[in-house]
Parts: structure tokens; sequence; C-alpha cells
């Protein structure tokens, strides 16, 4: 599959694709024993739970689970299914220690929908619980056109898992005032996928972005067409996000003109210039809340 036509495809079709597989799965799987520590316990509410990729992940470390989704696929895990738009669902009244939302499920609700839903879960944990839901980050690569947009319907856009569904990206401070409105203490933020985020290179949300992600895949499955991650970003709007952008995008040439490695290895030193930062610039923006 040509670069071009791997970025093209909706992303329904790349829930397992390499880069998911190889670097975003294990970030998972590396922060997982961290939530549960911070939790306090190994009880966990899997919000969005799709294909049960975090109680895979987490084994025998996990005490008690229960998945929540619209959809659940998984065959051997507790789950329900629940339209987490209308809150937190049935899940009893037990509460857990950990409430766990990852891969943007919190930017497929409304801004309404999600105050609610860290309301619903504020009643419904015990104090000290740990909550960590993922969004999308605004300041991604993937949607320069609203980095400057305010919270609301401007923000909401069209994207496309298998058809359209609606997004609403979120900034780290954005979140940090729901949780605090819900009565959940903002602990820190995780930016995910800053230079590979599934949508770049479809000229959607913002013409000229070279097709990153496929050119990663394109490596990961052997293929050495690195024209893409040798790529210069197109101008962007003025701001700390554009800086941050751009500069890792410099980093990503030097890497290309220095030494050659094998399509793996290079895959996996591009993925290492990542910075650790949590501001959204990121394809995926986990937050993290205690409960009061």
């Amino acid at each position: 599959m040509r670069v071009r036509e791997a970025a093209e495809r909706p992303y329904a079709e790349l829930r397992r694709d390499a880069v998911r597989r190889s670097f975003e799965e294990r970030l998972l799987a590396r922060l997982l024993p961290r939530l549960l520590r911070a939790a306090g316990g190994n009880q966990v509410l899997d919000l969005g739970c799709g294909d049960g990729l975090v109680g895979a992940l987490a084994g025998d470390r996990i005490e008690r689970y229960l998945g929540v989704d619209l959809e659940p696929r998984p065959v051997d895990l507790p789950c329900l299914s629940h339209d987490l738009r209308e809150g937190l669902g049935p899940v009893g009244v037990r509460p857990f220690d950990l409430y766990l939302g990852t891969f943007g499920v919190a930017s497929h609700l409304s801004p309404a929908q999600l105050a609610r839903l860290l309301g619903d879960i504020a009643r419904h944990a015990r104090p000290g619980a740990l909550v960590a839901l993922e969004g999308l980050g605004l300041n991604s690569l993937e949607w320069p056109s609203l980095w400057e947009t305010r919270p609301g319907p401007r923000r909401t856009i069209p994207y496309r898992l298998g058809a359209d569904v609606t997004v609403h990206p979120w900034s780290p401070a954005e979140l940090g005032r729901l949780y605090r409105d819900a009565g959940l203490e903002p602990l820190g933020a995780l930016d995910r996928s800053l230079q590979t985020g599934p949508k770049l290179g479809e000229g959607r949300y913002w013409p000229a972005l070279p097709p990153l992600r496929a050119a990663l895949n394109e490596l990961l499955e052997g293929n050495p067409d690195t024209g893409a991650l040798g790529a210069a970003l197109p101008p962007l709007p003025a701001g700390e996000a554009a800086l941050v952008h751009h500069e890792l995008a410099v980093r990503r040439r030097r890497l290309l003109a220095g030494a050659p490695l094998a399509p793996a290895a290079l895959a996996g030193a591009i993925w290492s210039l990542e910075p650790g930062t949590g501001s959204g610039l990121g394809h995926g923006l986990l937050v993290l809340g205690r409960v009061r």
C-alpha cells in the first residue's frame, strides 16, 4: 500500500495499524501500572472500552474490570453497552479506583455532555479515586484551523471513523476547568502522538500537511519510504504550538540525514523524538484528576 493510500483510509480500518500496535499500545502498557499505583487500587472502569485493550494490557493487575462502550467488542471481559453522551450509565453503585478513558473518548462528547460525565464520575467514585480521560489535543498538528477557536460549536469538526462522527478537541487548561467544576483536582496532562496523528496528510483540516503516520507505518512494515517523514511543514498559525511542531520536523530531518538505519529501527528512533509534553500538542491528550 502506498503512503498516500494509507493516509486516506478511514481510521476505523487502522485500529490495529503498526503505529498503534508498536508505539501507542506500548505507551499505554507502560502507563497503566503507574495509573493503578496512583489510584491506590486495582478496580478499573474502562470508559469507551472498544476492543478491551486496557483489560488485555493490564491483565492480572486488575482485580475488577468493567468496560463501557456504545458497541463493546471484547468477548472475554465484562462489558456493557451504553452511550457515554448520556452520562456514566448503569455501572452499579460500587465505586472503582480508576476511571479511565483512552484514545480520545472525551472528545466524542460535547462540552455539556463531558461535564455531565465528569459530574457523574465524581458522584460515583470514592474520595481519592483517579480519573484519567483522554481527548483530542487542541494544538495537534492535524487541525491548526482550530487552534484559536473557543470551546463550543466552532471547534466541533467531522471526524471519519468508518463514517463521520463529531469530535471536539481540548486544551489541558480547559479540561482542567471541567475537572474542577465537577469536583476533581487536576493533577497533570500527557500528550500522545505529536507527529503521527491519523488525520495527518488528508488535507481535510489544514492543507499540505505530510502523511506522517502513513509513512511511519510504511517503515514499520519494512518499506523505507522516508520522503514524507523528511518533508518540511507548511506555514502554520503563529504561536508556541507552531514552533514546537516545526522544531520536531527539523529534528526528524536531522535524524534522516544521519547514519542509515534499518526501517524498523528508524521508525523507533523517529518515535523517540516525541517530547514529553502535556500542552495539547498531540493527537491524544490524557488529563489526570483526583476525586476530592
